[in-house]
């Protein structure tokens, strides 16, 4: 296994006093380009630079568990708690994950009109279905190993959500998960006895699927998304059938009945046509789970900036 050599908190303050690769909601992530194979994800809630300086000088560097092995989630490898609050921490360091976000639009960005955002929408679904097979093969074996290690992609919790938290890397023709959930606490949250979490065909359609959260009025019509987005979900059921996963034991509780009522939901919120929802409703609903891995047998911990629990 790698062992990784961790920037230095120089190199970390020197990072954030460039521009973020990327800012959401919670919390902005920096690349540290003296030493690239790593980001540093700061909280919204950091004091000023000067400050921060001070506090990870007089604070010690507390290493994460490598639960992953090899696989790049742009996971956590070490994080400083916050002074002020010492369940959460104040900033990571990260594994950097090649890529850019397939979401259109980011919280916390200014908002692309809906012409602006047509034309991202469709170079992006185009990108996904130009993907050979073997990258939705490794997303869907990432979803197997990621539910093994009792943790989930993070995509808020709403069912037509997109995940937001998938790069696709032209360099190597494939998609990357990053930003992962614990199956930690009861709701908002997973239960840690959840078997799957997000980790499921349904939710994974959300997640390739640019713009269908955040312009779901504007777009629903297009006729070229449409077609674009009927295939989308058509490989995204044919990676359920080669892979074996289905949607049972997932975020959303119920038997295959449920679930076909919720992928009904989301074909008719897609505005799939209707001459296809019988043959996808037919065989995402015959798919047959078979687990790739053995579930991990301790409560692994992982520490995010936001939403964690030490």
């Amino acid at each position: 296994m790698t062992k990784h050599i961790l920037p230095s908190t120089e190199e970390i303050l020197f990072a954030m006093s460039e521009q973020p690769l990327g800012e959401g909601a919670e919390a902005k992530v920096y690349k540290i380009h003296t030493n690239p194979k790593y980001t540093t994800r700061v909280s919204l809630e950091c004091p000023p630079l000067n400050e921060l300086a001070k506090i990870i000088n007089e604070n010690p560097l507390i290493e994460q568990k490598n639960i992953f092995g090899e696989r790049n989630f742009a996971q956590t490898l070490a994080y400083w708690k916050d002074p002020r609050d010492q369940s959460l921490a104040l900033l990571t360091i990260n594994l950097y994950c090649p890529g850019i976000s397939i979401e259109v639009y980011k919280a916390g960005r200014p908002k692309p009109d809906a012409e602006e955002a047509l034309i991202r929408t469709k170079v992006l679904s185009e990108t996904i279905l130009n993907l050979p097979d073997e990258a939705i093969d490794m997303l869907y074996d990432d979803l197997h190993f990621l539910s093994s290690r009792k943790h989930s992609l993070d995509v808020g919790g709403e069912l037509f959500n997109n995940t937001g938290n998938i790069l696709y890397s032209a360099v190597d023709n494939r998609m990357f998960i990053i930003d992962l959930q614990p199956f930690r606490k009861e709701y908002p949250g997973i239960n840690p006895n959840n078997k799957k979490g997000f980790n499921t065909p349904l939710y994974l359609t959300r997640g390739l699927m640019p713009g269908a959260f955040c312009y779901r009025k504007e777009h629903a019509q297009d006729p070229d998304l449409i077609k674009y987005r009927t295939e989308i979900v058509n490989r995204v059921i044919a990676g359920a059938e080669r892979n074996h996963l289905n949607d049972v034991g997932g975020y959303l509780p119920g038997d295959m009945n449920k679930m076909l009522y919720y992928w009904d939901l989301q074909i008719k919120a897609l505005n799939i046509p209707e001459k296809y929802h019988d043959n996808f409703l037919k065989r995402i609903g015959s798919v047959k789970d078979q687990p790739r891995y053995s579930v991990s047998k301790e409560l692994l911990t992982y520490v995010r900036v936001v939403g964690n629990d030490l």
